[in-house]
């Protein structure tokens, strides 16, 4: 049984836009337990995955609304990258109505 990591903790990672293998890496888990929470960021139901899709989608909002305010205050490469991100989320989340990936 993998060593209890808290729920914050997968939050903030997930914000920060790590993998899970690099929160692996982080707490210096390996095999049984490095198994187990990889597996665990990815069953849909899980609290570690809830948390994890959570501090993602919050990375997310951040980095969206400073680009949002640079390109408010005329930043053309902020205008740039805003707009290639929406594009790519819309393929996202496409793919993921669709194909469920």
């Amino acid at each position: 049984m993998m060593k209890e990591i808290p729920i914050g903790k997968i939050s903030y990672f997930g914000t920060l836009g790590y993998s899970p293998e690099a929160i692996a890496d982080y707490f210096a888990l390996r095999g049984k337990e490095r198994i187990e929470l990889i597996v665990r960021l990815g069953i849909h139901s899980d609290e570690y995955y809830l948390a994890y899709q959570n501090g993602k989608a919050i990375g997310e909002y951040n980095i969206d609304a400073e680009l949002t305010k640079k390109a408010e205050e005329g930043d053309a490469d902020a205008i740039g990258i805003l707009a290639t991100r929406s594009h790519e989320r819309k393929l996202r989340d496409l793919k993921k109505e669709l194909f469920g990936i």
